[in-house]
């Protein structure tokens, strides 16, 4: 025992051990790798026994018998460690019917496998015998009692009588002629051992009414009979429908799971959500978590498809869900939990797209510590993958992960701001007009072509002088403006707007002509524009015997007409908007921003006049007494736009096109 006394020297045992009735005490313990350990401390005089259970517990490798470890002699005793187990008499109150069918299902297969490949017989089946392991599972010990079959003679059953549980003692042994059992009975004392466990167990137990009847029928009349040649090999019990339900022929399947057809798969993952809907949570996150989230089943297409999506993810403490979930939150943290935080740290490509697929339904789960130790530094590896997919579905991963720990963490703390918040906003009113707030109240103009709608924003009166005047819609099928009516002019860009003189005049020259303000100036029909940001030119007209001067800026004399302003108004005298008025309701309201009122000091082309020299044909000039000269800037036609009552006059093209370098135009030479 050399060996395994140096590896047991790591070996710390922690908390108080549970004393069986056999005397043994069994301490938990901690190797030094971390793991966890269950340490049987025997009596130094027991020692041949101990070395004997030693023997068949690593001779003898079986799902369903106590794992072995170690073995070594401390100065307190001998010491036995195997996996970690706690007594079923420990744990027997905590587990539920489907577990206690499942466990007695796992001692009838350990037992099998002694009888029919290891050629032996136990000898003490017992409750002191079975243990619990972590994961539920049930484990066969008390390996001491262990033999083959022609070596239970009377005297080996005497030398281990201490050990024994009076229970599991068939009656043939009392007897006084009472002789060694042959081999193809050997398995009769274990029967009955296993008969009288059984019985002791299912005095408690609830559920399957009918299949419990008749398998503790089996049991007195088969296992449990006085003659031990009447006793049938335990494998007969196998196919017992006490065996028949749906919590242990899931663990089975999942247990044997590669080496069943793609069928039976197919079959078994299609409707296992609905045969596990009938057992409690705990059950489930106890016994079958460990069992469904491996490589194997997250290897299946109908498994990854149909089952694991209810199974990542916990249910929702309010609320209806889209899929339905097998585990509260509270067991999900506790049983799934740490399965997922190894399966993360599982390297294969199928396993890590299942894991990815439903981080969002379980990612919150997880402590703050365990998102930025674990589950990011191994979803980071994905980015560096050679596979598109798990580079894919690793951004998608990132961005949920940023949402829990910040993007500091996530992609790092040196941020820039690079996009800016541009986007336009329909809701406000912004005041961009000179005069304040004049122009800020929106105004309601009328909807899909309702004429009712009533214009509530206070300040109509300022901007109509002319109500009589109706609302003209332009002919856009005529070429041009019609005669007599004034033409409009804008500048774009719009410039800001600077305070224009008040009284403008218009050098004139003919004696017939007066000077005129710009207040005074009304359109040919009678009234003033209403819309905003335009205005009409004031009727003029310009001499033609001598070469005009440059308007400029600087001149107000000689600047460009300009619109009067209307007057401002207060808001106290705007009256509140009435519901009623709305006409369609604000819904269906446009709110339009006020165009600018160009100020003319500010048009790059208000002092340039045009230059139009005479070509070689008559040039018939009009009655410079009546004739009105009218600057067009809306792009109708370039050079000059006369009445329609008088010819106008031929120019070349090179002629209308002569704009003076020093931004002015030349009506003509001196000479006419």
């Amino acid at each position: 025992m050399g060996a395994e006394s140096s590896a047991l020297k790591s070996c710390a045992l922690k908390g108080p051990p549970v004393t069986l009735p056999s005397g043994l005490a069994v301490f938990p313990a901690e190797l030094q790798d971390g793991r966890v350990a269950s340490v049987f401390v025997y009596k130094r005089e027991n020692e041949d026994k101990v070395n004997k259970a030693a023997k068949h517990l690593k001779t003898l490798r079986h799902p369903c018998l106590l794992r072995f470890l170690s073995c070594t002699v401390e100065a307190d005793g001998i010491h036995l460690v195997t996996e970690r187990v706690q007594p079923l008499e420990v744990a027997l109150e905590t587990l539920s019917s489907p577990e206690v069918c499942a466990g007695i299902y796992d001692i009838l297969l350990a037992l099998i496998f002694l009888h029919d490949r290891g050629h032996l017989t136990h000898n003490n089946v017992c409750l002191s015998s079975v243990f619990v392991s972590e994961d539920g599972h049930w484990k066969l010990g008390g390996m001491e009692t262990v033999c083959r079959v022609p070596q239970a003679t009377p005297e080996f059953l005497r030398s281990i009588q201490s050990v024994r549980d009076p229970a599991c003692i068939p009656p043939e042994e009392t007897a006084p002629e009472f002789t060694t059992l042959p081999e193809l009975h050997g398995h009769a004392r274990d029967a009955y051992a296993f008969g009288m466990l059984v019985e002791r167990l299912l005095t408690d137990m609830k559920g399957q009414a009918d299949a419990l009847l008749s398998f503790r029928q089996a049991l007195h009349s088969a296992l449990l009979n006085p003659i031990p040649q009447r006793r049938p090999a335990l494998c007969t019990l196998l196919s017992h429908d006490f065996f028949r339900n749906d919590f242990l022929e899931v663990v089975n399947f999942l247990k044997s799971l590669t080496m069943k057809s793609e069928e039976e798969k197919t079959e078994f993952f299609k409707f296992l959500l609905d045969r596990l809907s009938c057992l409690s949570e705990e059950l489930i996150a106890s016994r079958l978590v460990p069992l469904l989230l491996n490589q194997l089943v997250f290897a299946e297409p109908v498994a990854v498809k149909s089952f694991l999506p209810h199974l990542l993810g916990p249910k929702k403490d309010h609320g209806p869900e889209e899929t339905p979930r097998l585990l509260s939150p509270a067991l999900f943290r506790a049983r799934v939990v740490p399965v997922l935080l190894q399966l993360f740290e599982v390297h294969e490509e199928h396993v890590r797209t299942v894991l990815l697929s439903h981080l969002e339904a379980y990612v919150e789960h997880f402590t703050p510590e365990q998102l930025r130790t674990v589950i990011l530094p191994q979803v980071l590896l994905g980015l560096r993958d050679t596979s598109s997919s798990i580079v894919a579905i690793t951004l998608h991963s990132l961005a949920v992960l940023v949402s829990l720990l910040g993007p500091e963490v996530v992609v790092g703390g040196q941020r820039t701001k690079v996009f800016k918040r541009t986007a336009p906003s329909f809701t406000k009113t912004t005041d961009l007009s000179p005069e304040g707030d004049r122009f800020s109240q929106p105004r309601t103009f009328p909807m899909n072509g309702l004429s009712d709608a009533k214009d509530t924003s206070g300040d109509s009166e300022n901007f109509l002088p002319s109500p009589q005047v109706s609302e003209e819609w332009p002919d856009w099928s005529e070429p041009g403006e019609p005669e007599g009516r004034t033409v409009s002019t804008q500048v774009w860009p719009p410039e800001p707007a600077r305070s224009p003189p008040t009284d403008l005049k218009v050098v004139q020259t003919g004696d017939d002509l007066k000077h005129s303000s710009l207040r005074d100036a009304v359109s040919p029909g009678g009234g003033s524009s209403g819309a905003l940001g335009e205005h009409k030119a004031i009727p003029t007209s310009l001499p033609l015997t001598e070469e005009a001067t440059p308007l400029a800026s600087s001149q107000p004399q000689k600047t460009s007409p300009s619109p009067a302003r209307p007057p401002k108004v207060s808001s106290r005298e705007r009256r509140p908007k009435v519901p009623s008025e709305l006409g369609l309701g604000e819904e269906f309201t446009i709110q339009v921003k006020k165009k600018l009122a160009q100020d003319p000091e500010l048009d790059w082309f208000a002092d340039m006049i045009p230059e139009i020299k005479p070509s070689g044909a008559v040039l018939v000039l009009p009655d410079l007494r009546t004739e009105t000269v009218i600057p067009n800037t809306d792009g109708i036609s370039p050079g000059m736009q006369f009445s329609s009552k008088f010819a106008a006059a031929e120019m070349t093209e090179a002629e209308s096109e002569g704009w003076g370098d020093a931004g002015e135009l030349n009506w003509g030479d001196s000479s006419w």
